[in-house]
Formats: structure tokens, C-alpha cells, sequence
């Protein structure tokens, strides 16, 4: 198992790579000029040309790229901000526990509703229940999370004024961005644990389980969950990963300073640094989290681990014999 986490990280870093370059030649080849937006309309032309000249931005592309490259993965260093003049790595660091904390909410919020929503669907397959479950997912996918955020804002805090509109602060600010940012995903969860469920009930040891004698909850919940639990995490994993860069449009609704909505401006005011440090980011989060998903699978399933197992003593045994 270490022999695999060992070999993914090593995947990482030709991943974060090749997402690097892709951002800054995407950006530099896009129409707009950084100088422009730093010094605005009423600057004259010397003064745009000065300014490209002092960021760099008349130099070639493949100079540019070269120290692009250089700064980020050797130095560790994603720049200043065009626009702020702040070191990008420190507005990260402000920035990005305000988005974890939603995404985190989020995510257990969806495994708290869309987990049992779906095995009731499951045990009650062709029954009212289920109808009501999958009619509730199709409706939660259906629905764009900013358009809930702007719903739930009326609901609320306008016309009951139950709960703060925007901002950030105690627990209560985060209750109407959980929601929205998890409605859809609420969904999603339900339907997939819904189709594994429904999988592994029709499997002959759930069959045998129940001639045994067994109670209809020790079935399901010690016997059929668990081994339905792979897709689910796979599922989790990801929408956690989505949900830390997809939260862009949630954080503007809500006035929320997080990362998504860093990231948006600086697209809005062609500040490169800072839209490169944003996705490279993201990246690491989101392959990180495919990284803790397989890690996860072999706690759950025990057959996964032993292949690990089983490929690693292989290995161990080739090394021996030419040895």
C-alpha cells in the first residue's frame, strides 16, 4: 500500500506540471491586456508599454514560460498579484479555509441526506418511496446551485430574515451556502447509492442472509452498504475535489472571500498570477483527493488491499531473484 501512495505522488507532479502549462500559455494567448487593467482607461500608451515592460510581458513566450515554470515548481513561488501587489501564496492562505470549510459542510451534508435517501429508495424499490426519492434527486439536479442560493436568500433572511444574506462568520453564515452549494449533489449521491444498493441486494449472500433469519437492518446496513460503499466514495472524493473549485459562483452569491471567487475576479482583471496559483491549487486538492479515495478503498474493501499486497510481494519477489 505504501509502494502505491508512493507511485501516485510521484503521478502528481507531471499532473500539476502539464496543468501549469497549459493555464499560463491558455492565458497569455487570450485576448486582453494585463497592463491595461492594472493602470486603467485613462493611462497613455507609454505608460501601458512601461508597464508590460516591467512585468515581463514583452518578452517571449517561451522566456516567459521558462520563468513561469522556474518561479512555481522550483522556487515554490506563484508571484504578486498584478492587481493587489500581494504575494499570491499569502491570499491562498487567507482565502482557502473559508472554501474548505464550505465544500467540507457540503459534502457532509450530502452524505447525511443522499445516503439514506438512496437505501430507501433501494429497500423500497417500485414503491411510493422510491418514487419520492428519485422525483426529490431529478428535481435537486435540475435546479442551478446560484439560482438556489438566490431563492434560499429571499426565503430567509429577506422575507423571514431568519438567517444573514452574505458574509462570512459564526456557523449561521454558512447554512444557506451549504444548502445551495449541496442540493445538487445531494441528488447525485441518492441516485448512485440508489444503483450500488440495488447491486449488491440482488447479490445470493444478502439472499442468504436473509434465510438465515437475519433483521431487514442488519442486511442492509452490516452487510449490503459496505460493499456498496465503493462507488459512494468514489463519488464523495470527487464531489469534495469539485466542490473546492466549483464554489465559484456560490461565493459570489453569498459574498463569500474565498478562493472561487478570488479566482474569478482575477479572470475578470487578467491578473495571470493569481488565476495560475488558483488552478494550480485546485489541481493539487482535486488529485490529492482521488489519492485519499483509493487509499480509502482498501479500509473498505478488503480484496482491493490484498491486490496491493499481492503486486507489491510480486515485486519484492523479482527484486530478490535478480539479486
Amino acid at each position: 500500500m505504501v509502494r502505491y501512495c508512493v507511485k501516485r505522488i510521484l503521478l502528481m507532479i507531471p499532473v500539476l506540471l502539464c496543468v501549469g502549462i497549459i493555464v499560463f500559455s491558455l492565458l497569455h494567448f487570450c485576448p486582453g491586456d494585463p497592463a491595461k487593467s492594472i493602470l486603467g482607461a485613462g493611462a497613455t500608451e507609454e505608460e501601458i508599454e512601461a508597464k508590460r515592460e516591467y512585468l515581463g510581458l514583452n518578452d517571449p513566450f517561451l522566456t516567459q514560460l521558462g520563468r513561469f515554470v522556474y518561479n512555481t515548481y522550483i522556487k515554490l513561488d506563484l508571484g504578486t498579484s498584478y492587481i493587489y501587489g500581494v504575494p499570491v501564496v499569502t491570499e491562498l492562505k487567507n482565502r482557502l479555509p473559508y472554501t474548505f470549510v464550505l465544500a467540507v459542510t457540503g459534502l457532509l451534508t450530502t452524505l447525511l441526506v443522499g445516503i439514506p435517501l438512496g437505501i430507501n429508495a433501494a429497500v423500497h424499490q417500485g414503491k411510493w418511496q422510491d418514487s419520492l426519492s428519485m422525483v426529490v434527486a431529478l428535481i435537486g439536479v435540475s435546479m442551478p446551485g446560484f439560482w438556489v442560493g438566490l431563492l434560499l436568500v429571499i426565503l430567509f433572511a429577506v422575507r423571514l430574515g431568519w438567517l444573514p444574506p452574505q458574509g462570512v462568520g459564526g456557523i449561521q453564515y454558512y447554512i444557506l451556502p451549504c444548502l445551495a452549494n449541496s442540493l445538487g449533489t445531494i441528488a447525485g449521491m441518492a441516485r448512485q447509492t440508489r444503483s450500488a444498493m440495488l447491486e449488491v441486494i440482488r447479490s445470493d449472500y444478502i439472499t442468504t442472509a436473509k434465510s438465515k433469519g437475519i433483521s431487514m437492518r442488519k442486511v442492509i446496513y452490516g452487510h449490503a452498504l459496505p460493499n456498496a460503499l465503493i462507488p459512494v466514495i468514489t463519488l464523495s472524493g470527487t464531489h469534495l475535489a469539485a466542490a473546492m473549485g466549483g464554489s465559484v459562483v456560490i461565493e459570489n452569491v453569498f459574498s463569500i472571500p474565498g478562493v472561487g471567487s478570488y479566482m474569478l475576479t482575477a479572470v475578470n482583471q487578467r491578473d495571470y498570477p493569481v488565476v495560475c496559483g488558483c488552478v494550480l491549487l485546485l489541481s493539487l486538492i482535486f488529485t490529492g483527493m482521488m489519492l485519499i479515495t483509493d487509499i480509502v478503498y482498501g479500509f473498505v474493501d478488503p480484496r482491493i488491499k490484498a491486490q496491493y499486497e499481492a503486486k507489491s510481494g510480486k515485486s519484492q519477489k523479482k527484486v530478490r531473484r535478480t539479486a
